[in-house]
């Protein structure tokens, strides 16, 4: 059996004396909790599980809390045996796209990209709930900080405030044209990512899987004519998910075609 550790260090405001609201921290330990579940569920699994109670395949326990700021230590025990540096990898990812910090340049590993894969868009949508709890002592006091670490000071992710108003997006509807191609798609969970070229960059997108049978041949032709190198150009109707400072996270589509909607 494998056993881990994640460090999580709220640091600055109250937390330098050692002490959190304990309401506040109470809130962010069952974010901890319901986040690192939620994670080791998906990299074990392949499946995002929406509750984070447990996980298939791994126990949880926190460690008494630490001197030095304000620091828990969680313990996971995964049955059978895992590669350490893939798993925290994988949650180094889970972490950063989810308060949106993720480089979609950057090349992930194949190991890693294998894993990320099942997920696409919905490991960060579904991690939003949790994450706002992890912020709670930073939404009272703005200086705080948190830092996720591995046991030897490898820094995981890093939240601050400006990642806790990340985290509090607003659902609009999308007044303008969203046109581009699809480069994943997961048909069995309807989620998957679309490059929009207004944005010039590629924004998750979650679609209906009961959608009608044509707009999901649009989305896997586009996909399959991404892959041939083509352009594969479709148009989306959808509500637009966008963070308090105006990007989008996330598309709730509506509708699909091929021609622009009018």
């Amino acid at each position: 059996m494998a056993e881990l550790k994640i460090r999580f260090k709220y640091e600055h405001g109250s937390a330098d004396s050692g002490r959190l609201d304990l309401y506040d921290a109470s809130i962010a330990l069952k974010g901890i909790s319901r986040s690192l579940a939620i994670i080791t569920h998906a990299y074990l699994n392949g499946k995002v599980r929406k509750h984070g109670d447990h996980a298939e395949g791994a126990r949880f326990y926190i460690e008494t809390p630490k001197r030095g700021s304000f620091i828990y230590e969680a313990t996971i025990f995964i049955a059978g045996s895992v590669s350490s540096g893939l798993f925290y990898d994988f949650i180094k990812h889970a972490f950063t796209e989810a308060v949106g910090k993720i480089d979609q340049e950057e090349d992930l590993s194949k190991a890693l990209e294998k894993r990320v894969e099942p997920t696409i868009g919905e490991l960060p949508a579904v991690l939003e709930s949790s994450l706002q709890d992890m912020h709670r002592p930073i939404k009272k006091e703005h200086e705080i900080t948190l830092t996720a670490s591995r046991p030897r000071g490898e820094v995981l992710a890093y939240f601050d405030y400006e990642t806790a108003e990340y985290l509090e997006p607003v659902t609009v509807d999308w007044p303008n044209v969203i046109e581009g191609n699809v480069t994943k798609y997961n048909a069995l969970s309807g989620w998957g990512r679309f490059f929009d070229i207004q944005q010039g960059r590629t924004i998750s997108f979650k679609m209906d899987v009961n959608a009608p049978d044509r707009e999901r041949s649009l989305i896997t032709w586009s996909l399959h004519e991404n892959n041939m190198q083509r352009s594969g150009t479709l148009y989306l109707k959808a509500k637009a998910v966008v963070t308090p400072g105006g990007k989008i996270k996330r598309y709730l589509v509506e509708g699909v075609d091929n021609s622009p909607f009018i």
